[in-house]
């Protein structure tokens, strides 16, 4: 399964300040990410370090407390095979990843509140409750 994009992440292509770097991730704290392309680069290294922070978000790099920096950029890059988080079945990951917006939606209304539904409901959101209620 894929992140999607302008769902799960983000990218924008901005003037860095330097060329330190053609791009970086960032967590949004949410479980979604703001990939930053440095416009300053090339098409081609634009394009390079896009799929460095992809490679990034699909290794889930961002939970990997347990491997050393220089260790996530080689595996990003693909240099180096990580091995699998200890505790976890492989395959197994962190953050759940959707098939699409509705997916995400429907996973989202299955746990929501019932404070967050009502509100939800108020705004015209969600439709009245089947039974009438505000739950």
């Amino acid at each position: 399964m894929k992140y999607l994009e302008g769902v799960d992440y983000w990218v924008r292509l901005v003037e860095f300040p330097n060329m330190a770097s053609p791009s970086v991730a960032v967590s949004n704290g949410d479980g979604t990410f703001t990939i930053y392309v440095n416009s300053r680069f090339s098409p081609a290294k634009r394009a390079e370090g896009l799929r460095h922070e992809l490679e990034h978000l699909e290794g889930e790099h961002f939970y990997r407390d347990d491997v050393p920096l220089g260790e996530l950029e080689a595996a990003a890059d693909r240099v180096l095979t990580l091995p699998p988080r200890a505790g976890r079945a492989r395959g197994e990951r962190l953050i759940p990843l959707y098939d699409g917006p509705g997916d995400f939606l429907e996973e989202f209304l299955r746990h929501a509140s019932p404070a967050s539904l009502k509100l939800l409901r108020r705004a015209g959101l969600l439709p009245a409750a089947a039974d009438g209620g505000e739950r």
